[in-house]
């Protein structure tokens, strides 16, 4: 079982010390910082969570109450519960820490009894309070064949239109074909940034804003987020550097579409780890079946969840191929989803950089994307949340194309 980890903040460093000595002999996982600021900026980075701070009152680089204050306007750390330490016993200074947003005060001269069941107290409360009222993290859907023209980059990049229209909210598409990287010609897209540029970033910086500036912000509801500017960047996006942004994506955002390209990577299998669906396009010919075969099977062998692993027929050739039924019978499964021949569409969409979901949504191959996005986002698309209703996608694409 991971132990619970606790930020001690005091400028003090024999009273950081003395803490650090008590809270790990109760059992706790601690870290120690002498700076307000430089503690800040700590938690301000994806992956750094602890249960809990402890934080003395007064300190001169920043006062405790101003702390308090700065995490509770943060909505990427504003769930932390909070217990201010002071030597004081004045009324208006517990009064003050209580308005900025603390949750507890305690004494610095606690016995370690009273300071292990305060937080243990603090803890279960604050725990009961988010499975409560937390929302769930993203689903994240990843589009992934070993085996190129089968139009894996353009159905993570309708999936991702159809998603944001059905939403009616932002959704990230991350761009991890890293050596051919198409999401931004398909979106017609320039990309100044990318996942590779974290590389040369100092983890303090990684903050939600920093974050927010990786993002694209695209007409049609997608957010992208580029892996490479060129190339020969591909070797530097490995496995941390998704770690640096994931957190922040799942929690802010209810879904999470990544074009995971043709190359089974450290990085690629992360991620598809990390995946909820993992879509595996092909086509309906003996040679997509068996290449989509055998990424199933690697798949498998990697201990991924083999509900999790989704083969989509995309027709993307205008006469018969292998019959649903035989394709299902080798696979071992159901097919989730035929997208049927489009291929003019879909040229036509590279050529412009207008997804085929925005300018012929009412087409054959629109409604089978719009359908596949509904039953991908269905258990989140319901409940009878407003914000999720849906708009007709004739109506969107209108919008969407400035016509009136």
């Amino acid at each position: 079982m991971e132990l619970e980890h606790i930020l001690v903040i005091d400028d003090n460093i024999v009273t950081t010390t003395k803490l650090r000595a008590m809270l790990s002999q109760i059992g706790y996982t601690v870290t120690e910082k002498n700076n307000p600021i430089d503690a800040l900026r700590w938690l301000r980075v994806p992956g750094n969570s602890p249960d809990l701070i402890l934080l003395d009152l007064v300190m001169p680089q920043m006062s405790g109450e101003e702390f308090v204050r700065q995490v509770r306007a943060d909505a990427m750390i504003n769930y932390l519960p909070i217990i201010l330490l002071t030597g004081s016993t004045e009324v208006e200074d517990k009064v003050a820490g209580f308005e900025a947003g603390a949750d507890d005060f305690l004494e610095k001269t606690i016995s370690q009894t009273e300071l292990e069941v305060r937080i243990k107290s603090l803890l279960a409360r604050t725990q009961a309070l988010r499975t409560r009222h937390s929302g769930p993290e993203a689903t994240v859907i990843s589009v992934f064949n070993l085996r190129g023209g089968v139009g894996t980059t353009s159905l993570a990049v309708n999936l991702s239109v159809a998603l944001a229209q059905l939403a009616q909210k932002k959704i990230p598409l991350v761009d991890l074909a890293l050596t051919h990287p198409h999401c931004p010609l398909m979106l017609n897209i320039k990309p100044e940034n990318a996942l590779s540029t974290l590389v040369n970033w100092d983890d303090s910086v990684m903050d939600a804003e920093t974050i927010e500036q990786l993002l694209i912000n695209h007409r049609t509801g997608i957010k992208l987020l580029p892996g490479t500017l060129s190339t020969i960047e591909a070797e530097l996006v490995l496995p941390g550097v998704i770690d640096r942004v994931w957190p922040y994506l799942r929690a802010k955002y209810p879904f999470i579409v990544v074009d995971a390209g043709h190359e089974l990577t450290e990085t690629t299998i992360t991620v598809l780890e990390r995946s909820q669906k993992i879509l595996i396009p092909l086509a309906p010919d003996l040679a997509s079946l068996q290449a989509a075969t055998d990424v199933i099977k690697i798949l498998k062998k990697l201990g991924i969840n083999p509900r999790h692993i989704q083969p989509i027929v995309n027709q993307v050739f205008p006469y018969d191929g292998l019959k649903e039924k035989f394709i299902e019978q080798i696979l071992g499964q159901k097919i989730m989803a035929h997208i049927p021949h489009g291929r003019s569409d879909f040229i036509k969409a590279i050529n412009t950089g207008i997804p085929v979901m925005v300018e012929n949504p009412r087409s054959k191959v629109g409604q089978a994307i719009h359908a596949l996005a509904h039953k991908l986002g269905a258990n989140k698309l319901t409940d009878g949340d407003k914000s999720f209703e849906v708009p007709s996608l004739f109506t969107q694409a209108r919008k969407l194309l400035n016509v009136t």
